[in-house]
């Protein structure tokens, strides 16, 4: 599975993020940043994490998140794509019980519930998905996705043929 990250200017958040990341159980990894153009610690803190499972690409300039998203996602080597905000966490098993769920069921894509935390790790709420068959229908109409871009795992070939996203 290939993890898609842009970022610009918040290493601290992004240290946490992609700590979460590298510490999934049971998959197989690569975690793709897209850099920003940064001008904090970003590149600093990228260059000394030492974890061959993770690859930076720099834009010398701001290019939007979209277009950071669709270009990780074209230099992607894995079978599946996952999209994370840089100042979002994942649970240990979040990945693999995607996968296992979407294997299972034969799906391109799954998504899950979320929990939003304060800055001090106190769950604030719980986010419970919609059902499969009313997801489809609500996704029509708003982004019905808790954690948003965060959640959804896809098969790359299936991300191929809905088409990148907007950078409008």
């Amino acid at each position: 599975i290939s993890v898609i990250v842009p970022t610009r200017n918040r290493s601290a958040l992004l240290r946490m993020t992609l700590r979460s990341v590298l510490r999934q159980r049971d998959v197989n990894l690569e975690v793709i940043v897209v850099d920003e153009a940064s001008t904090d610690d970003t590149p600093a803190m990228l260059a000394a994490l030492h974890d061959s499972r993770v690859r930076v690409i720099r834009h010398d300039t701001p290019s939007g998140v979209a277009n950071a998203r669709n270009r990780a996602a074209a230099e992607a080597h894995g079978d599946w794509l996952a999209f994370l905000d840089d100042d979002d966490l994942w649970a240990p098993e979040k990945l693999v019980c995607q996968l296992q769920a979407a294997e299972q069921l034969g799906r391109d894509w799954a998504y899950t519930g979320g929990v939003v935390i304060n800055m001090h790790g106190q769950i604030l709420r719980v986010q419970r998905p919609l059902p499969p068959e009313e997801i489809v229908k609500a996704l029509l109409r708003y982004h019905a996705l808790p954690g948003g871009g965060s959640n959804i795992v896809v098969r790359r070939q299936a991300w191929q043929r809905a088409g990148p996203f907007d950078t409008r």
